[in-house]
């Protein structure tokens, strides 16, 4: 796809829990080196002045700035696909690509929790400014991506200082339990098991305690980690090895493990549920990849959720006027911010109307020295000065509104109409193109 001259040059490829199966966005999802790798070929193949992944439970998206009119953006799928280990024709029916205002849009919504697995769910934001900070290390932010994510970032924080999305939406623990508390009444009392210690494990441990979970043990790749979380709660901490043991206790067992390797596998669950047979294990996979083998939602006393039943959607929506008011904040966050890239741009356009005028202003005041010799230099002054104030009093106007127009949700015509009066063709190289959005 070519993008238009001039327009703009921020394009989004992915695809999330709206488009995709959970076992594909599972595949698709990227280790730590694969997502470096990314970056670096997508500025590299593509030419581009910034990259982005953002990779969650929920989404898998890359974000590239590229040069107006470019058409490396044709280049983007098969790298995401290249670099996943998949057939481009297994992800194109679930990609979606975006563009200019579309892409400015989507980052927003995303952003703000209104395109996650659970509405309004909290993480996110921590996410996409991780992701930013990646593509910060890898020198490949760019300056209008950068600009781009940091105002999304700013409208997620207003939607949930100004909302109450923040509440009525629940993160993706707090909404696996609740699906427990739903069938077996209050987890108040019972033991937990957190599999895993980092960020997202803090939050399971967070949302256990909400829940009544008065301890929990943790294990770890890490078991240093594993028992500095689990002391926060008089819980035990131990490696991966150890959860055959630790399970034996738990009536609930959270999986939220970085990496690619199952976890907690059919037959460890299967022999310790033939120890407990009358007792009830409730298991939540929040990974991607996931941690548990699909066949330990088969066996007997175990009830199973996962991100495909979170995303089903039995959790309740959050409140109607909570999402109508979060989505009137993101359409004007959009607007704002689609406004000001557009005034952006018309200050070239401007400055070449102002010296195209100059140019003339030049031309005649040396016509008329030619003309009239006898002119004394006082006299070349004063007319001088005289005609550069009525230029400058003619073109006031023009400029404020100009600027007025610019950033009009159609303001493009306006700048295009201004330039092709006033700016030839090569000023256009002379626009800083980390200002142009669209």
């Amino acid at each position: 796809m070519s993008l238009p001259a001039n327009q703009a040059h921020l394009v989004v490829v992915g695809l999330s829990h709206a488009t995709a199966p959970v076992d594909l966005l599972e595949r698709v999802s990227l280790p730590d080196e694969n997502a470096t790798a990314l970056i670096q070929r997508v500025r590299t193949e593509a030419d581009a002045d910034g990259a982005m992944l953002l990779s969650t439970c929920g989404r898998t998206e890359l974000y590239a700035e590229l040069s107006p009119g470019s058409t490396a953006a044709d280049r983007l799928p098969g790298l995401l696909a290249d670099l996943s280990g998949q057939r481009l024709e297994t992800l194109r029916p679930h990609l979606y690509v975006h563009t200019a205002e579309q892409a400015v849009r989507h980052l927003f919504t995303v952003t703000s929790g209104l395109d996650s697995v659970v509405i309004g769910e909290d993480q996110i934001l921590g996410q996409v400014k991780d992701a930013l900070q990646r593509a910060q290390q890898l020198d490949a932010s760019g300056q209008a991506l950068h600009r781009m994510v940091q105002s999304a970032l700013q409208t997620g924080k207003h939607v949930r200082t100004s909302t109450g999305l923040n509440k009525a939406g629940r993160d993706l623990a707090t909404a696996g339990i609740d699906r427990f508390e739903r069938h077996v009444g209050s987890l108040a009392g019972r033991h937990a098991l957190i599999v895993g210690a980092g960020s997202m494990a803090a939050v399971v441990a967070a949302a256990l305690r909400r829940a009544g979970v008065e301890r929990f043990d943790v294990a770890n790749r890490t078991p240093e980690r594993a028992q500095h979380l689990a002391d926060t709660a008089g819980g035990r901490g131990g490696t991966l090895q150890d959860i055959p043991r630790l399970l034996a206790a738990a009536d609930v067992v959270v999986t939220c493990a970085g990496g690619t390797d199952i976890v907690l596998d059919a037959a460890t669950v299967r022999r310790v549920m033939a120890g407990r047979p009358d007792r009830t294990l409730f298991v939540l996979d929040l990974a991607l990849p996931r941690n548990v083998e699909a066949g330990v939602a088969a066996i007997a006393g175990v009830r199973f959720v996962d991100l495909d039943a979170l995303a089903s959607g039995e959790p309740g929506p959050a409140p109607s006027d909570d999402v109508r008011a979060a989505t009137d904040l993101v359409t004007t966050a959009v607007d704002e911010f689609m406004a000001g890239q557009r005034i952006a741009r018309v200050g070239p356009v401007l400055a070449a109307m102002h010296s195209s005028a100059r140019t003339a202003l030049t031309a005649e005041l040396t016509r008329l020295v030619h003309r009239v010799p006898s002119l004394d230099e006082q006299a070349h002054d004063e007319i001088a000065r005289a005609l550069r104030r009525v230029v400058d009093k003619l073109l006031h106007q023009p400029s404020v509104r100009a600027r007025h127009l610019a950033a009009l949700p159609h303001g493009d015509v306006y700048l295009g109409v201004l330039g092709e009066l006033f700016a030839p063709a090569d000023t256009a190289d002379t626009v800083d193109k980390s200002e142009v959005l669209v």
